[in-house]
């Protein structure tokens, strides 16, 4: 199959580099050359987002760069492999980016709106090694999902795109159904809630659920909850990043590459387990 090939192929470019797959930032998608390792995360993805991305780089599937670069569409073989995704990507050329796709690649956690809102409150230098550390971690594999088109193009609106207000509205949602920690345990969220009786959504900093509704108080409000929210989301994308390769690796039989040796006994972390 198609998917095996590509995963299969992306772990052994993974290995080559010594990047583990959980710390691959698919911005190397838009990049011919290994990224720099001296080369700031930060002005990379401020690269990304001003379109200057043009190349076809290592492990692109889409064949897209510059302005139709998106970073959580390259992915796509996992999507399929882990979640059933059912659309096909024939021919490459329209690899599922048609906007009437059902289900499509999204990212979780956005870093443009946190970085432009954090010049009002800091200058703080290791609130900044955070940020470049958000820079990649934003386009890992952990910090994507799959969502309905129509869900995503709308959430901004309400969440700012802070992954605990998406999944507390989805908790609102599902847990009177029944079927909340099923959709939990599906799409491997469990570093966002905690391990008690509901499986409650936990909030990156305290109160931010309490700006629900009001568009600038989503956002963090002083350096404190900032550099929370940085420590937290880092830390949930690195969690969920793990698993899904984990996961993915399982379910390939390809157990036998070098970054298993960090996964083969673990298992995902609920928010309270975390630092």
């Amino acid at each position: 199959m198609k998917n095996n090939t590509w995963i299969e192929d992306w772990f052994e470019k993974c290995e080559e580099l010594e990047i583990k797959p959980w710390e691959w930032d698919f911005k190397q998608s838009y990049i011919n050359e290994p990224i720099p390792k001296d080369k700031s995360s930060i002005e990379l993805i401020l690269d990304y987002k001003s379109r200057k991305l043009k190349e076809i780089g290592i492990c692109n599937v889409t064949k897209k760069t510059g302005r139709k670069a998106d970073c959580d569409k390259e992915p796509f073989y996992i999507y399929q492999l882990l979640w059933r995704t059912d659309y096909e990507p024939e021919p490459e050329s329209q690899l599922y980016l048609d906007r009437y796709n059902l289900l499509r690649g999204e990212t979780m956690n956005s870093f443009i709106t946190t970085f432009n809102h954090s010049k009002k409150l800091t200058s703080d230098v290791n609130i900044n090694y955070k940020f470049e550390k958000f820079a990649t971690s934003t386009h890992c594999i952990g910090n994507f999902t799959v969502l309905p088109h129509w869900m995503n193009s709308g959430r901004y609106l309400f969440s700012q795109d802070y992954w605990d207000v998406t999944m507390y509205s989805l908790f609102e949602f599902f847990q009177p159904l029944g079927c909340w920690k099923k959709f939990v345990e599906r799409y491997f969220l469990q570093p966002y809630v905690n391990n008690d009786e509901e499986w409650s959504v936990s909030e990156f900093w305290n109160g931010h659920f309490k700006g629900i509704g009001n568009y600038n108080q989503l956002k963090p409000q002083n350096e404190q909850e900032l550099n929370e929210y940085l420590h937290k989301v880092n830390l949930r994308i690195e969690e969920r990043g793990k698993w899904i390769i984990k996961k993915t690796c399982e379910e390939l039989k390809l157990q036998h590459f070098k970054f298993n040796n960090e996964l083969k006994d673990r298992q995902i972390r609920f928010s309270n387990e975390m630092n």
